[in-house]
């Protein structure tokens, strides 16, 4: 019943567990079966209830879940600690194993305090190891190291070679965690001693997988890709699909990486991305059937960053969908604002070219019958000359039938055109309906990642948002969350506009709820710190010259609505408080930070947090640069923000909707019959 794990991770950070495996053996399994169909609630059927749960493991988690609980409850009734105890850490690790660590974590602290109870010694070290993983998982490096200290010093004194093999093997993680790589292969050499002693071949398995983790670290990626595959092929021989889930997996990120890094050619590049996409998809398929979350919110990302590198928009998005959810199911506690289902079809790019290639089509249909209506009347006049001068001929007569038969076959020819000319526009008016389908579609998504009115009224009464897309889809986006007494607002533009705007406010939108909602950062400054470094991570910005430059501008404010204070940070991005002195309308407006949240050429530096003194009836405005950028007016000039903040003095003792009704029409007088430029967002908030 020992069980035994490590870690195995690759950048950019997945973090694998390999525990001990069974191969699946049908005569065991049956076997088995007829032992727990025979046997009376004892012992020796509990015995076979684990054994069995054992065998489905690696292939069935539910099913192995299923033999676990019935051997916990068999267990309780008869008062059997010893199985107790091994029963609930074995719940553990299913549950651990499908992503849901808080759960499992209490499972192990069920565990531990019956083993203690026990005096067992054994599964006191075992249950300290589970406990460290888990901290691991969480990022607790320090509690993790503790943990497994702990459990290695009971091991120590068991004479236990298989959990000091494992200690081996963990602590190399932590030791390359802190770039001792030296250090962490050492440790795995020691581990694949003890390994090898046991005939353990699970661990050797691991032990690879380690050290191609920790040479990918080391920048060694061509070793690190040898160790992967030795890994995966091992795994595979064992049957072991949570360990094929695992490698595979680091072999996709892995060579990502390397079409970044090592590839010399454009062709080499492609290579590397096909590998990364063949093996993302074994290791997905593995994931999903085993149940195994954490490996597919991993290599959603790998493939999402894939896909987009091949311009391939519509599957990146789907894996954008598949890790925004997989990540919500993992670390969002309250799951307030779960997105709903993304399945958009569109593919921008792709589209807009063959619809440039049709027009140009077109242009040069229209080039042809032209020309060819010239040379008709050019030939016709010819004919008539002809026939002046040659009447009474016999060659003006041949001359002319011949003339005829070439009109004919022109005309022939420009009826032909023209009803290739219907079918083009035929065409490009169906695919330029489908393509107005598609963004209708992602436009439901967008709205649905919003936060919704009836949850932004409960926070914060009296509020408005003006909110006008350019296109169907917005680059700019609004959030807000309440965290403990805190309720935080952003107001943000995207770089660009519609589908690929869209595209990068929900990339800001899911970090965010990363950031504020499940890490419980509240500090304005420090919430755009740490945005800022997901989404250069993400969009792999490391200043080269052929990156993407596409960022976010922001504005955050976080109201402390229990000592009424608040804090503004902005990327760009301002905040216009109004304030009443002496019955005189005051407008102050706090300057953001000029760099984005994402590539910017000087160098990064931390953004200004501004503290800032409220009082009821202090109304506060954040925002885009769509309203003070829209042309219109008799000079066709941008509105600026003089207007707009002469308007906002204006109508801030308005109520919050009046004052909506009178931004949005007086933005659309100023445009008249001039389009629209950007997107538009304006958040007004009174206190």
């Amino acid at each position: 019943m020992n069980h035994i794990k490590s870690f195995l991770f690759i950048v950019p950070f997945i973090i694998v567990l390999i525990p001990k495996g069974f191969t699946q053996s049908q005569p065991a399994i049956d076997s088995l079966k007829m032992v727990v169909a025979v046997s009376k609630e004892d012992t020796i059927k509990i015995d076979a209830l684990i054994a069995l749960g054992n065998e489905y493991r690696y292939v069935q988690p539910d099913t192995a879940l299923y033999y676990f609980n019935e051997a916990l409850e068999i267990s309780d009734r008869i008062n059997a600690l010893k199985f107790k105890a091994h029963c609930l850490r074995s719940r553990g690790i299913m549950i651990e194993s499908q992503g849901f660590y808080d759960k499992a974590m209490a499972e192990y602290f069920k565990a531990l305090e019956v083993f203690e109870d026990l005096g067992n010694q054994s599964g006191i070290a075992s249950c300290y190891s589970d406990i460290a993983i888990i901290h691991y998982m969480q990022e607790s490096y320090e509690l993790c190291g503790e943990y497994l200290t702990k459990s290695f010093e009971i091991k120590k004194e068991l004479g236990d070679k298989e959990g000091i093999s494992n200690y081996y093997s963990n602590m190399a993680i932590i030791k390359e965690e802190q770039g001792q790589y030296a250090s962490a292969i050492e440790y795995v050499q020691k581990s694949i001693g003890l390994f090898e002693e046991n005939d353990d071949r699970v661990g050797i398995a691991t032990a690879y997988a380690n050290l191609g983790t920790i040479n990918n670290s080391m920048g060694a990626y061509e070793t690190a890709l040898r160790y992967h595959l030795k890994s995966i092929e091992l795994y595979e021989e064992l049957h072991n699909k949570d360990g094929i889930a695992h490698s595979t997996s680091n072999v996709a990120g892995l060579y990502g990486l390397m079409a970044d890094s090592t590839a010399r050619t454009p062709k080499q590049q492609s290579a590397y991305l096909k590998e990364a996409i063949s093996y993302g998809n074994k290791s997905m398929d593995i994931a999903k059937e085993i149940g195994a979350l954490y490996i597919q919110n991993y290599v959603a990302n790998t493939l999402m960053s894939v896909y987009a590198r091949l311009s391939n928009y519509r599957l990146a998005l789907d894996y954008a969908y598949v890790f925004i959810s997989t990540r919500d199911s993992l670390f969002n506690q309250e799951k307030t604002n779960a997105i709903q289902e993304m399945e958009t079809k569109y593919e921008t790019d792709k589209k807009q070219q063959q619809i440039g290639l049709q027009e140009s089509q077109l242009v040069a249909k229209d080039a042809t019958i032209r020309q060819q209506k010239t040379q008709r009347n050019a030939l016709g006049t010819g004919f008539i000359a002809v026939i002046l001068i040659v009447l009474l001929t016999i060659y003006a007569y041949v001359q002319k039938r011949k003339d005829n038969k070439k009109i004919v076959e022109q005309n022939e020819q420009i009826t032909e055109a023209m009803e290739e000319l219907v079918v083009l526009n035929e065409a490009i008016s169906r695919q330029k309906n489908e393509i107005v389908d598609s963004i209708n579609y992602a436009q439901r998504i967008q709205s649905a990642m919003l936060p919704p009115e009836s949850y932004i009224n409960e926070l914060l009464i009296e509020n408005f948002i003006l909110y006008k897309p350019r296109d169907i889809v917005s680059g700019d986006f609004y959030w807000i969350k309440q965290v403990n007494q805190y309720v935080i607002v952003v107001a943000a533009d995207c770089s660009g506009h519609g589908v690929p705007g869209a595209f990068m406010s929900m990339l800001g939108i899911s970090y965010l709820n990363e950031i504020v909602q499940r890490r419980e950062i509240t500090q304005a400054n420090h919430v755009l710190n740490e945005l800022r470094n997901q989404i250069k991570h993400s969009l792999r910005q490391h200043g080269k010259p052929d990156e993407s430059k596409d960022g976010i501008d922001m504005a955050i404010c976080v109201i402390d609505m229990k000592n009424k204070k608040m804090q503004y940070a902005g990327a760009y991005n301002p905040l216009y408080l109004i304030k009443e002195e002496q019955g005189t309308p005051i407008l102050t407006e706090i300057k953001a930070d000029r760099m984005p949240l994402g590539y910017y050429p000087g160098k990064d530096r931390a953004f200004t947090n501004h503290d800032v003194a409220i009082e009821a009836g202090d109304t506060f405005y954040i925002f885009s640069d769509g309203y003070n950028d829209q042309k219109g007016g008799e000079n066709n000039r941008k509105f600026m923000s003089g207007n707009f903040k002469n308007l906002l003095l204006e109508i801030h003792d308005q109520p919050m909707l009046e004052q909506k009704r009178i931004l949005e029409k007086t933005i659309t007088d100023w445009m008249g019959n001039q389009t629209q430029m950007d997107d538009i967002l304006v958040v007004g908030l009174r206190i």
